[in-house]
């Protein structure tokens, strides 16, 4: 019996090509023709699937966003405290970052251009996903487990560290071929854990005890 998974359909192979262009290149760098060679289409064939190259920066995004909300339920998903799910959500966070590690570096280049090409939709779908990482935090504060913080501040502060934490690599490989002693994390570093200590005790009204 075969059990290899089914080709990607022409759709997602699109939006893979047009996902590596866009962190290869950003938006303006990156070309509809280009895209489509890497996807092994043509570009009425691309059109056809997704749109134009505006429509497909927005794909792009809107599939990761899904991502990071899949990310996050696994995480609220977790049985016990507010704290306990929170450190949850960051591993997974870690986790679909370094899976997709395009979706970090497309975020970091639309915020360094002031988010110049996000359209209206994918604005909103990161709302969304932001307010559920928020109620969280809300929870976590209204049992006592978490300070009285600003929760969106809060998370977007969590998201902010994943996200760079885990585009850090090509500045240590650069780093490294110029002799510096500097020592920047590793690709396989346990930056999950790094930051749930780091921000979670920053949060929490009181050390963590052994259970959760």
């Amino acid at each position: 019996m075969n059990h290899e998974s089914p080709a990607a359909s022409p759709r997602d192979r699109i939006l893979d090509a047009a996902s590596a262009a866009f962190a290869e290149l950003g938006f303006a760098g990156a070309r509809v023709d280009e895209i489509a060679a890497r996807a092994g289409v043509n570009k009425a064939m691309l059109y056809y699937h997704v749109g134009d190259k505006r429509a497909l920066y927005a794909a792009v995004l809107m599939r990761n966003f899904d991502r990071v909300e899949a990310a996050i339920g696994q995480g609220l998903g977790v049985t016990g405290s507010a704290r306990r799910r929170l450190e949850a959500v960051i591993l997974a966070l870690t986790s679909m970052v370094r899976e997709h590690p395009d979706h970090p570096r497309i975020v970091l280049r639309e915020m360094a251009s002031g988010a110049a090409n996000l359209a209206p939709a994918v604005v909103a779908r990161m709302m969304e996903v932001v307010s559920v990482v928020r109620d969280l935090l809300r929870e976590g504060m209204a049992s006592g487990e978490f300070r009285r913080l600003d929760p969106v501040l809060t998370h977007l502060t969590i998201v902010g560290a994943v996200v760079f934490l885990n585009a850090v690599a090509p500045v240590r490989a650069r780093a490294a071929e110029l002799g510096s002693d500097l020592d920047l994390p590793a690709a396989d570093t346990d930056t999950a854990a790094f930051l749930t200590t780091m921000l979670l005790d920053g949060i929490a009204t009181a050390p963590a005890s052994g259970g959760h």
